[in-house]
């Protein structure tokens, strides 16, 4: 669980800053499997309210789309979130916190001694996983540069020939 904790504390703003195994965090993918750390700013407003503006940083373990060599990439996510104290809002909410948009103020209950955004942390995580994975050897190089056996292969060249059955349908015309 990464938590914050909200007791005791005045107005204004107060840093944190925290380390989790990502063993620890629910649901995180399978390609992170060292330390997760959380680090950011929760300020405290009049009136029970609480922004959080965070920044989630972790290293994945990936494989490398051209090469098919595992790879280390540093990950980082920056979030921020609203909350209110309001019991109220908070039982609306519960149960369906992962759901939630980042723009939804969300709520906290009065008697809450802590801000969870363990969830959150694992949404940012996992959509910073980047969708084309390529090491960083193979990112400035070509296919044929990494694989020199496919130089002057044209396998990705269209083929020319025409299928003469679909021919008669150019002549159809709509009235």
């Amino acid at each position: 669980m990464i938590d914050i904790s909200i007791v005791g504390i005045r107005d204004g703003n107060h840093p944190f800053a925290m380390t989790v195994h990502a063993s620890d965090i629910p649901g995180l993918s399978s390609e992170f499997t060292q330390d997760v750390v959380v680090e950011g700013l929760m300020q405290k407003h009049v009136g029970g309210r609480y922004t959080v503006f965070a920044t989630a940083a972790a290293t994945a373990r990936l494989i490398c789309d051209r090469s098919l060599e595992e790879y280390d990439e540093p990950l980082e996510a920056s979030f921020e979130l609203e909350y209110r104290v309001d019991t109220a809002l908070a039982a609306e909410q519960r149960g369906r916190i992962a759901e939630l948009d980042d723009e939804e103020v969300r709520g906290l209950r009065d008697d809450d001694k802590a801000i969870d955004i363990t969830e959150d942390v694992r949404q940012v995580l996992t959509l910073a996983i980047p969708a084309r994975r390529v090491a960083p050897a193979y990112r400035d190089k070509n296919l044929d540069e990494i694989f020199p056996s496919i130089k002057g292969r044209d396998a990705e060249q269209p083929s020319n020939d025409v299928d003469d059955r679909w021919e008669a349908l150019k002549n159809i015309h709509r009235t």
